[in-house]
């Protein structure tokens, strides 16, 4: 491999693929990185940074203060849960922990902000200002961590915060940036129908909980199609519907779960207010009542443009303009790194994993996805170099 810019070289692009295939094959669950986090403290102690304190209960946040004095502080953000899914790779460091699997790449974006912050702490000497390193937990499921960690206040007077996603569309070699509109907002809903239970050969008596949830479902639909303008990116998706006891009865509740997607906070607050008045109805129509609740959810993640413009001008420079991808449109998935926002300007670049050749082209979020470990070191690089110039105030 050929050297990158400091310190990213052999030994610590070693250590970044050692840590990561550790992470892979020892997953834990949002809220549960209890291992993961007690491996990152040892790797950032064996490397000299002293400064390390618990954040989000199974969190991190390591604090490299540059030897050049007071400066800006800038934060760098990787996160650390992994998925319930069964791993369905023949990886030699394969998911070992059963129906637990870091399927989104979390491993990889911890590993290589660790190599990121071992690397500054040993160039501390050339910088000024500080550094603040995050290690998140639970950006998969609430509670999650991005939201607990700027609600702790850990980044006050941080006046920047980077991080970065794997991502399988992009190939190896090659990063993606985007200014603004990034990642949607989403939110979780659950709509808790009642009815009344009957006999099955007398539905008359009751009031069918499974048939007013069909039709609670089919109603949703219509909010992006027919009532939010199409021109405003909108998703509402229903994952998840249990009701009913017995073949030979009629349900007296039932259960939908699902989330909505969103580029604009105000359509957000619209689509909710639709999602209430259209299950409202639906229930009624059937003689039932339906019940929504709503919990947790992302902002919409928002690129800063002046921290993209980093980001893609330190690309440039190291892997060349034809390897920096201009993302022409913002996803519907949803990142807890919006939460950020609240905190500081931030910005989030993707890094690329793909290869065809070696059959690395599974989604995120699938038993099969595989991550190109050649990519670790870029990441890293990136990272890096866009802190260096940061904290050198050639942003």
């Amino acid at each position: 491999m050929t050297q990158l810019p400091h310190g990213v070289n052999e030994e610590l692009a070693d250590k970044i693929r050692s840590v990561r295939r550790t992470i892979h094959e020892h997953p834990e669950l949002s809220n549960r990185e209890h291992d993961t986090q007690a491996l990152v403290w040892r790797e950032l102690t064996a490397a000299g940074i002293d400064d390390v304190k618990e954040v989000a209960d199974t969190g991190l946040i390591a604090t490299i203060r540059g030897g050049k004095g007071p400066g800006r502080t800038l934060g760098l953000r990787g996160d650390m849960d992994a998925l319930p899914i069964q791993e369905a790779t023949d990886l030699p460091f394969a998911s070992k922990n059963a129906g637990v699997m870091h399927a989104c790449g979390h491993d990889t974006h911890t590993a290589i902000v660790l190599g990121a912050t071992i690397a500054l702490h040993r160039a501390r000497a050339e910088f000024a200002g500080e550094l603040r390193c995050i290690f998140q937990p639970a950006e998969e499921t609430e509670p999650l961590g991005g939201r607990r960690v700027v609600e702790s206040g850990v980044l006050d007077g941080v006046k920047g915060i980077l991080s970065l996603h794997v991502d399988p569309a992009i190939p190896v070699g090659k990063i993606g940036v985007r200014a603004g509109p990034l990642l949607a907002g989403g939110q979780e809903i659950t709509i808790r129908v009642k009815g009344t239970a009957s006999h099955a050969a007398r539905p008359h008596l009751g009031a069918d909980a499974v048939l007013a949830a069909c039709a609670i479902v089919q109603a949703l639909q219509t909010i992006p199609s027919r009532r939010i303008d199409p021109l405003e990116p909108v998703v509402v998706t229903i994952g998840k519907i249990a009701a009913g006891t017995a073949k030979n009865v009629i349900a007296d509740s039932a259960m939908i779960e699902g989330t909505l997607r969103v580029l604009d906070e105000g359509v957000r607050t619209e689509v909710v207010r639709l999602i209430r008045e259209l299950a409202d109805g639906a229930a009624r129509n059937h003689g039932c009542t339906a019940e929504l609740e709503t919990s947790g959810g992302e902002p919409v993640l928002m690129n800063d443009p002046g921290l993209t413009d980093l980001i893609r001008r330190t690309g440039h420079d190291l892997l060349g303009a034809d390897n920096v991808v201009e993302i022409a449109r913002p996803s519907m998935g949803s990142e807890d790194f919006a939460f950020y926002v609240q905190a500081a300007p931030v910005s989030m670049f993707r890094l690329g994993i793909r290869n065809e050749a070696l059959g690395y082209t599974h989604p995120l979020h699938h038993p099969e996805f595989v991550v190109d470990e050649s990519a670790l070191p870029i990441g890293a690089a990136i990272i890096v170099e866009s802190a260096r110039r940061f904290l050198d105030g050639k942003d």
